[in-house]
């Protein structure tokens, strides 16, 4: 009983154990999967997609090595997302540093096309579309190759989309202008100067810089050239509500219960009040400053941690990796040790049948005197020898006693290839009919393989064929042509 009690436990601590890493590795996955929707969600995202698509993947690695339970694939999966991760962010960060001016510039390109577009009102340069378009596809041009690490290309394409935003801006920004003088006549109408001076100055004063730069006192395009179009409306606004608050008693209450509410709201969400009658409240500003640091603080705190627990991850990654790795080297060398050594042993192999082979044929060409025959190697190593010497009467197969002793050698031959097989190929020019030469052929390669048997050759390994005219080896139209035509090949078949 005992000893069950025993094994009870230890399995009991084993879940225990097996349960709290995975939990811990769901809470990993979790939060790295929250901070690669929020870099999705930032603007930072435009400026390194393939990269967090990449670590969107390592995640995803990660969570199927969760469902089977593969602790080793979960940690290293779950190590390159978050390395993916910080190399998006990374990459994102160096190109609005490097290319904040194009940046600068395309934002406000932007804003004036999409005021211009608003109003109801073509541009009056009909190509500014078309400078957007072409400004559009360099900026994204450079966004790809820097994520891609090709700096230079980058530089070119940025260097486009800088001077193409600046043609638009030139073109657009008289229009932008005119505007921004009507709104700001329309909030002059309406008293800004008295009820909303601050603003209404503001907006007087952004104009004076865009009429400064179209009367080409300044070079530079001012930044932000949209704001006074919205400091004049803005103004505008402003002034018909402070007018409106004038002739109405309470609208005074109204705004600082307004205020209150506000801070109240906030103040709960904080945590530091439970009030919530407006009326008896009002919350020191110093208090919601303090609350949100301190909130601040506990965020980045909680992000310091987490960072931590991702580094030691990708640490703890890295000595997998290197072990791993090194695990790797040994068993490659072994393998290409053992891959040597089987080549070599091949090699031998084949220089050992090269030399038998070579051997061989030194052996079979000493058996023919010069003229008898031709002896040719083939590629797939099979031999082919030619009887040149062997001559038939026309129209005959028999074969004359003066060759008797070349066929013999013949025999020899055969010995010498013992574990091959022979084909004895019979060929006649074109002469005649082609059925009867092709049974002639036939004829005179059975009358060569029947002497081979009565000189004591084995029956099976000879087979005898008749292929008449269809394979001259030289022209039939010439009478030499078709004396090398007719002819008897005897084939030592390549080994099996």
């Amino acid at each position: 009983m005992a000893k069950y009690r025993f094994l009870f436990f230890t399995l009991l601590s084993a879940l225990l154990f097996s349960s709290s890493l995975l939990a811990a590795d769901n809470n990993n996955q979790q939060l790295l999967q929250q901070q690669i929707s929020a870099f999705k969600h930032s603007e930072n995202h435009r400026f390194a997609p393939q990269t967090v698509q990449r670590a969107e993947a390592y995640l995803g690695a990660a969570m199927l090595a969760t469902d089977k339970h593969n602790q080793q694939d979960m940690d290293t999966a779950l190590a390159k997302a978050a390395e993916t991760l910080a190399e998006a962010r990374q990459t994102a960060a160096d190109f609005r540093q490097r290319y904040d001016d194009v940046l600068s510039l395309r934002h406000d390109a932007t804003a004036i096309t999409e005021i211009i577009a608003s109003s109801g009102k073509a541009a009056r340069d009909i190509s500014t579309s078309q400078l957007m378009k072409d400004a559009s596809r360099e900026f994204t041009l450079a966004v790809e190759t820097h994520e891609q690490g090709s700096l230079n290309q980058t530089g070119n394409h940025a260097e486009k989309a800088a001077k193409l935003y600046t043609q638009v801006i030139g073109q657009t920004l008289p229009w932008l202008t005119e505007m921004t003088a009507s709104v700001i006549g329309k909030a002059a109408n309406t008293n800004a100067k008295r009820y909303a001076p601050r603003i209404y100055q503001a907006a007087k004063d952004k104009l004076a810089e865009l009429e400064a730069f179209i009367q080409g006192k300044t070079r530079k395009p001012p930044r932000h050239p949209e704001d006074g179009l919205y400091l004049a409306r803005e103004s505008r606004h402003v002034a018909e509500q402070v007018k409106a608050w004038r002739k109405k008693s309470s609208s005074h209450e109204e705004l600082v219960l307004r205020t209150r509410a506000l801070k109240l709201k906030l103040a709960n969400e904080l945590g530091i009040s439970k009030q919530s009658n407006v009326m008896l409240t009002d919350i020191a500003d110093k208090n919601l400053l303090r609350a949100v640091k301190k909130l601040n603080q506990d965020l980045a705190d909680e992000r310091q941690a987490h960072q931590q627990d991702l580094t030691r991850l990708a640490s703890e990654y890295k000595q997998q990796l290197q072990n791993k790795l090194a695990a790797q080297t040994d068993e490659m060398k072994q393998a290409q040790q053992s891959q040597l050594s089987q080549i070599k042993e091949a090699f031998k192999v084949k220089l050992e049948r090269e030399t038998f082979e070579k051997k061989r044929q030194q052996q079979l060409r000493k058996l023919f005197n010069k003229g008898e025959v031709d002896i040719l190697v083939n590629l797939d190593g099979s031999l082919l020898i030619r009887l040149t010497s062997l001559k038939f009467h026309s129209g005959r197969s028999k074969i004359g006693s003066k060759y008797f002793d070349m066929l013999g050698r013949l025999k020899q031959a055969m010995d010498i290839y013992q574990e091959r097989d022979l084909n004895i190929e019979g060929h006649t020019d074109s002469l005649g009919e082609v059925k009867g030469n092709q049974v002639l052929s036939l004829k005179r390669a059975e009358a060569v393989r029947d002497f081979l048997i009565s000189a004591g050759a084995d029956a099976t390994r000879l087979k005898a064929l008749g292929y008449g005219e269809v394979r001259p080896i030289a022209s039939n139209e010439f009478k030499q042509g078709r004396a090398m035509n007719r002819r008897i090949d005897v084939v030592i078949n390549a080994p099996k």
